[in-house]
């Protein structure tokens, strides 16, 4: 396993509380339950990273595994990022297209590849359908940055999309041209809606969406 895949992991490690260990670690689904039975929660954090480094490298771990561990905790600690809410639309009279998974996360990735050399998008979906992507931004010369990414919540077959801040601005144009491609929406908007508190944010947006559709039924 590469020493940056090894280190990496060993931070994503150190910041996971031990009472939600095993939670998360199963949650990544990439160790086995065997192996998940062995690890010590009563070992100093230090050496129980050693311990998952050593396990890891037996199964050669990438840094997208890394990168889908990453994306586990943040959907257990989503309140320590600040989201903002976006909202795209289509053309007046254009149909809503019937979303597929593979097409989205081909075409997503494919817009930030084309642009940037290095850049690292990784893609999981929750048990409420919605689809998290993480992507670390590098530069022409620069490799990804993993401790730095942008996480983006997407639900398909809506206009919304929720964004955590993004530390590169110049990277922002381009953000939003993948995603109005792959959900193939003409254009993006930024509400004036901002939360560490993701699922409040998603009950306002929602809210007025299933109002707006059932009025739209019922004058159809």
């Amino acid at each position: 396993m590469d020493e940056n895949v090894a280190e990496f992991l060993r931070r994503s490690i150190l910041k996971i509380p031990l009472g939600e260990m095993k939670t998360i670690l199963s949650a990544w689904n990439f160790l086995s339950e065997d192996q998940l039975q062995t690890v010590n929660l009563r070992q100093r954090k230090e050496f129980l990273a050693q311990e998952i480094i050593l396990m890891c490298e037996e199964k050669c771990a990438s840094v997208d595994d890394m990168a889908l561990l990453d994306i586990v905790y943040t959907q257990v600690h989503r309140h320590q990022k600040l989201w903002n809410v976006f909202e795209m639309s289509k053309e007046p009279g254009e149909d809503v297209d019937l979303f597929d998974m593979k097409q989205f996360q081909s075409s997503f990735k494919k817009i930030l590849q084309r642009a940037l050399k290095n850049v690292t998008v990784s893609f999981k979906v929750d048990g409420k359908n919605a689809v998290w992507i993480r992507i670390a931004w590098g530069t022409q010369y620069s490799q990804p940055n993993q401790y730095k990414p942008t996480f983006v919540v997407y639900y398909p077959q809506t206009p919304y999309a929720f964004i955590s801040s993004c530390r590169l601005k110049s990277t922002v144009p381009l953000l939003h041209q993948a995603l109005k491609v792959a959900t193939k929406h003409h254009q993006i908007v930024q509400l004036d809606l901002r939360s560490r508190h993701l699922d409040s944010l998603k009950a306002i947006v929602f809210r007025e969406y299933d109002q707006v559709s059932q009025s739209a039924t019922l004058y159809s």
